[in-house]
């Protein structure tokens, strides 16, 4: 066996799932079939939810440092605005608002961590061949047969890893093109939001990226073509923003059209599919980049459990499912938002009045942001619960009393056994990370009796149980798994006051 996992595609997808598993200590090959890193933005915004992923790599500072806050989002019809998302009331996350980050930096940051977790990108090998047998997977790269326990498609829209396995990946296309271009834009936009006009001709979307630079990208009119995607921009700039928009100077640009598709599976045999490999859509609320990173997060620790017997192969099928079930969510929303961007007549009039009174009466400002960051999102679980804490939640990230938030438990990369407001009910077992958590932060994250929460190293609860439920403290037993080895594992534990380890 060559390795114990090959990652086809070095996107942030696969840098994702080649650095997770190398620190958790799986002999990985990340390849690319191109030359060279990808030098375009692509996709700009990161959400709460993906960001929280990322600050488990050690990412917050060095990305808190590269970004722009996005603080708001405004929609106008027609050159008057008719209503406003304040991102700033954001909850249970130390991420308070989507950040502005173009592809390539979140991409180069990826790839520093892949380094300092002693792994390296090999540019210039195409997958041509894939077969798999009970024991491992042959892949044939450019002009050699590498064999490895586990391949990872993590190459993008067009992927090979897909091809070879005859996946279907099917879906419609959009029937208008879309233009963008990046660079020097003057503008008395605010810079920290982001900015919608919907008309009758079409789109147009401003949003800030940092060092003072601006996106603007829309829907091209008939005949646009890629040779003329300023011209195109500039156009539509002056058509459909009520307020002057003009192109300094040029730091990229694109022509593009958008697509809707699922692959039918995400996992075949040993083989997975994550990021578009697996599924893509509208740029509609900045999920897809979102989306894919969490993809290869949770493929990852689950793939590493199972490689080293923690888990079953059960466990993928798993992955599969709830990352289906996210993707189909995504899909369904990012296509309903690109639709009522381009609604007119009385399907126009309707939309503007239901949005202006859904702000007026918050429900825009408790309701989106929290969906868009993917933060209120349930993996299909079922069991008990204290409160919102259910199995396939995600665990709030509040505060701890003596510092740091809960999601640094999570630091270590293993299951963390959370106590709210009680003794330990697994007294003299072999558990993981292991915190007491006093009354009040219960109630921050809306337990309102002692219990126990078993969290996954994704920060989803696996199970939950009150400490007077005998029943399903057993079920909870049941789960717990033994504490391992994290020798290799790059990132070190978190400093919190009131800690225990087991």
């Amino acid at each position: 066996m060559d390795s114990e996992a090959l990652v086809v595609g070095a996107g942030p997808t696969g840098l994702m799932m080649a650095t997770e598993l190398i620190r958790r200590g799986i002999d990985t090959r990340i390849v690319d079939r191109a030359a060279r890193r990808n030098p375009h933005a692509k996709a700009i915004i990161l959400q709460p939810r993906a960001l929280e992923v990322l600050a488990r790599l050690g990412l917050e500072d060095r990305i808190r440092d590269a970004a722009l806050p996005v603080v708001a989002a405004n929609y106008y019809t027609r050159g008057r605005r008719v209503a406003r998302i304040n991102f700033r009331g954001l909850k249970g996350s130390r991420f308070g608002t989507p950040l502005s980050l173009p592809q390539n930096e979140t991409e180069g940051l990826l790839l520093e961590t892949l380094h300092e977790a002693g792994g390296r990108v090999e540019y210039g090998h195409r997958l041509t061949t894939l077969t798999q047998d009970a024991d491992g997977v042959d892949a044939g790269l450019s002009d050699t047969v590498h064999r490895t326990g586990r391949l990872l498609g993590c190459d993008g829209a067009h992927s090979a890893v897909r091809e070879q396995l005859g996946v279907a990946f099917d879906g419609p296309t959009y029937p208008q093109s879309f233009v963008l271009v990046d660079g020097a834009w003057d503008t008395s936009l605010a810079h920290a939001e982001a900015h919608y006009f919907m008309g009758p001709t079409g789109v147009l979307v401003v949003v800030g990226l940092p060092g003072g630079l601006v996106r603007v990208f829309g829907s091209a009119p008939e005949g646009a073509t890629p040779s003329s995607v300023e011209e195109t921009v500039r156009a539509i700039a002056a058509e459909r923003c009520p307020v002057p928009l003009r192109l300094a100077s040029v730091s990229g640009a694109g022509h593009f059209q958008v697509h809707r598709k699922l692959a039918d599976r995400f996992r075949d045999g040993r083989v997975l599919l994550a990021g578009d490999a697996a599924h893509v859509h509208s740029p509609a609320g900045g999920q897809g980049l979102n989306t894919s990173i969490q993809d290869a997060h949770e493929a990852a620790w689950r793939l590493a459990d199972v490689i080293r017997g923690r888990l079953p192969e059960a466990a993928l099928d798993a992955w599969e499912r709830e990352r289906r079930h996210v993707a189909e969510a995504v899909v369904t929303d990012t296509d309903r938002q690109t639709r009522l961007w381009t609604w007119g007549g009385w399907r126009e009039r309707a939309r503007d009045l239901a949005a202006s009174a859904a702000e007026r009466s918050g429900v825009l400002d408790r309701v989106l942001p929290p969906r868009f960051a993917q933060m209120d999102l349930r993996y299909p679980a079922e069991g008990p619960a204290l409160g919102p804490l259910g199995p396939g939640t995600r665990l709030p990230d509040v505060p701890l009393p003596a510092g740091g938030r809960t999601h640094d438990l999570l630091r270590e990369g293993q299951h963390a056994l959370l106590v709210l407001g009680g003794r330990t009910p697994f007294a003299g077992r072999d558990l993981p990370v292991r915190a007491h958590l006093d009354s009040r932060t219960a109630r921050a994250l809306g337990a309102r009796r002692p219990g126990a929460v078993l969290v996954r190293p994704d920060g989803v609860v696996a199970a939950a149980a009150a400490l007077t439920d005998r029943a399903a403290l057993h079920r909870l037993e049941q789960l717990l798994p033994t504490r391992r080895d994290t020798s290799k594992t790059t990132t070190p534990p978190p400093s919190v006051a009131h800690e225990e380890k087991a």
